[in-house]
């Protein structure tokens, strides 16, 4: 009688997320989506709509490939836990302790620890405040580039996105691997655990089957080109479809990559040094939220979600994927409409 409720009370639940995304779509004029929702790391639902190329109407597939853009940072904060617990190396430790050959590297950069940059609480000067975006020609260019200019913010001050910050992750990753930060993903993650489509790669880069992007400018649409390069692969530049991104969450969930205990921690806020809760855990964005619930995950060049929710306010943890290339307006930002599936999702599944 149990199951056969909580059956009914799924389905009812997935009928109304439907509904609610219909609605979204309708007003937001999404052009094409996938959506997914997993409770206790299994999922309960998937589903897609409209187009992966809306000039040539293609319909957007299960096997649609998209660009995650900073969804990628969850990637890397994930290959940078593992490689430390591999190694016995701490998040505490500076920079300097992992790069101290690397002479392009300010000595002030290098005192900074490894959990401070990848809580973007490290004050560093951001390269995209000065024109540097994320298809820069190397990591050189960047760090000659940066290394005179002025700290945002005292390090451990304030939260601040830096994705300065992530080209140094992916300088430590390479370091720890001892090979370069794609082959070591491809390796340890996309061929260990059968992620077929994942890749690497800007709009330049022929991949079968991947969406092509939108955005709005002076209320049209146009193409959205979402360039990235090596440099910046661990802050954006990874491609997948919804299928193997789950794949790859629920590894992570079931403490395949490493203890759930750290998990916990990398979900966590970091704390500040006025002892107030920072925006983001370690490499993820992070926020306690009422009625003792917690939230993970991350958004991707604000077309994309991934959020993760957990807590004493929750029956089980839910996690909702909101993958999209684009929209005519976004009314609602994709985090929202992940956190609007997930109290439609709680609600109607609760004892």
């Amino acid at each position: 009688m149990t199951t056969l409720c909580s059956q009914n009370n799924y389905k009812i639940a997935i009928a109304k997320a439907d509904s609610y995304i219909n609605a979204i779509r309708t007003e937001n004029e999404i052009v094409g989506m996938q959506y997914a929702v997993l409770l206790n790391g299994q999922l309960i639902h998937q589903k897609e709509y409209g187009y992966a190329n809306l000039e040539h109407k293609v319909a957007l597939q299960k096997n649609t490939v998209f660009k995650l853009a900073s969804i990628s940072k969850l990637f890397s904060s994930v290959a940078l836990h593992k490689l430390l617990v591999a190694q016995n190396r701490s998040i505490e430790e500076t920079l300097g302790a992992f790069l101290e050959d690397n002479y392009t590297i300010p000595s002030e950069w290098k005192a900074l620890t490894l959990q401070q940059i990848l809580s973007h609480t490290s004050g560093l000067p951001d390269q995209i405040d000065y024109g540097i975006y994320l298809a820069p020609t190397s990591e050189q260019f960047v760090l000659e580039a940066m290394k005179n200019k002025p700290f945002k913010a005292l390090p451990g001050e304030t939260s601040r996105y830096n994705a300065t910050g992530f080209l140094l992750v992916k300088l430590v990753i390479e370091k720890l691997a001892k090979t370069s930060f794609e082959q070591h993903m491809q390796e340890a993650y996309f061929n260990k655990y059968n992620l077929r489509t994942a890749t690497y790669g800007g709009f330049k880069k022929i991949i079968p089957n991947r969406v092509q992007c939108y955005q709005t400018k002076n209320g049209r649409l146009e193409m959205f080109p979402l360039n990235y390069a090596p440099p910046m692969y661990a802050a954006a530049g990874l491609n997948c479809t919804m299928n193997d991104l789950i794949v790859w969450l629920q590894h992570l969930l079931h403490g395949d990559y490493f203890p759930t205990s750290l998990l916990q921690k990398i979900m966590t806020p970091v704390t500040l040094n006025n002892t107030s809760a920072g925006d983001f855990g370690l490499g993820w964005e992070a926020k306690k939220l009422a009625n003792g619930i917690h939230y993970a995950g991350h958004g991707g060049a604000g077309i994309s979600s991934v959020s993760h929710f957990w807590g004493d306010g929750l029956a089980k943890d839910i996690t909702v994927i909101i993958l999209t290339n684009g929209a005519k307006k976004w009314k609602k930002s994709p985090k929202e409409i992940t956190a609007a599936i997930a109290t439609i999702i709680a609600e109607n599944t609760a004892p």
